[in-house]
């Protein structure tokens, strides 16, 4: 089974992954419910991949989601996330046993390099440019997705509790050369530029195989299904605007894969070779990081309006949802000999999406 294929997919799949909601009200009928998201990812200028060098594929999703009935002493709650092709991307589910409440969901996380001016695949470097992102050996890349978060219900509709959240996805390293480039006759081109006479060797590098995981306090709300409960009980129809939250705070750890090491060996030795200068690859020494503050918010805000039509209850909502994701990295590791490479020290990645949701009991 594939799952959760891009950074995109990644933002978008906590972003739709994450809204599922359990409260204290009871819900005596089966919910159902339909979601179809578009999302569009945003970053800062750190620790951003150069335009047009990864791929995400789809970023419209499907979510379809089953809810057993809540006044029942124990309930579940199952959901399927769909990409545009209609394949599976993400499981997720939701056990209440009497208010306390696990959720678990795992995936996988899939995608591709594609070479541009900017980023360059190992041996394709241009060893007269200064700025250049070194990608992957391997074009496609796959890693996973993991959250778990052990909660209990408070204040009606909000779930409080401990989270722990692991991705393996590609991140984008800041390398420290310790090359002193010099304005001047750069022979090989026959220009006056910044150049090294060794060859200049990339300044940013793509981990494919990085490894993230957070711990920390975990707070969600949603406020749909609480308006079914709401319907259920008093018998009238619920409308208005919204807003529903799924906040994790606390700590976060990088720790990196081994491939990129080998990668920026093998890229260093093509650039001496090209420069007269042939010899062993420079030995990269990437530093794990640590965050002590890292926060992540999935929110939504919109419209939305549940009546009862006989026996049944339908509803749906409208909106913007978004993920906005801060860290302060610190690196761990120490100075060797050759380049190092560390996390930038600060950085946010973001997204928004309109959706839909119709969802219906019985």
């Amino acid at each position: 089974m594939r799952i959760l294929n891009t950074p995109t997919r990644l933002i978008a799949g906590l972003a739709i992954g994450l809204s599922v909601s359990v409260s204290t009200q009871a819900l005596e009928k089966q919910f159902v419910a339909f979601k179809q998201t578009q999302f569009t990812p945003i970053s800062n200028e750190d620790s951003v991949f150069p335009d047009d060098s990864i791929d995400f594929d789809s970023t419209t999703f499907t979510e379809l989601t089953y809810s057993s009935p809540t006044s029942k002493k124990f309930s579940i709650e199952v959901s399927a996330l769909l990409d545009a092709e209609q394949e599976v991307d993400q499981l997720k589910a939701v056990f209440n046993w009497g208010g306390i409440v696990l959720v678990t969901s795992q995936g996988t996380i899939e995608g591709s390099f594609s070479q541009t001016d900017e980023a360059r695949f190992p041996g394709e470097q241009d060893p007269d440019d200064l700025f250049q992102t070194l990608l992957p050996e391997e074009r496609e890349f796959e890693g996973d997705s993991q959250f778990i978060a052990l909660g209990m219900e408070a204040y009606g509709d909000r779930i409080v509790g401990i989270g722990y959240h692991k991705t393996v996805a590609p991140v984008l390293l800041s390398v420290d050369t310790y090359q002193n480039p010099d304005f001047g006759f750069n022979s090989r081109t026959g220009d006056f530029e910044n150049y090294n006479e060794e060859g200049n060797y990339p300044y940013q590098a793509v981990d494919a195989e990085g490894t993230i995981e957070t711990f920390g306090l975990w707070v969600r709300f949603d406020p749909l299904k609480n308006s079914f409960e709401k319907v259920a009980k008093e018998g009238r129809r619920d409308m208005g605007f919204f807003f529903s939250a799924d906040l994790m705070t606390g700590i976060a750890t990088y720790t990196p894969g081994d491939q990129v090491e080998i990668d920026y060996a093998n890229a260093t030795e093509e650039v001496a070779t090209e420069t007269g200068n042939p010899g062993e690859g420079t030995t990269l020494n990437v530093s794990s990081s640590t965050s002590l503050l890292t926060n992540r918010l999935v929110y939504g805000v919109g419209y939305q309006a549940v009546v009862p039509v006989a026996e049944y209850i339908i509803g749906g909502s409208v909106g913007v949802e978004g993920m906005l994701q801060t860290n302060l990295f610190e690196s761990d590791g120490g100075v060797g000999s050759g380049a190092d490479a560390e996390l930038f020290t600060e950085g946010f990645n973001a997204g928004y999406g309109i959706f839909f949701r119709v969802a219906g009991a019985f």
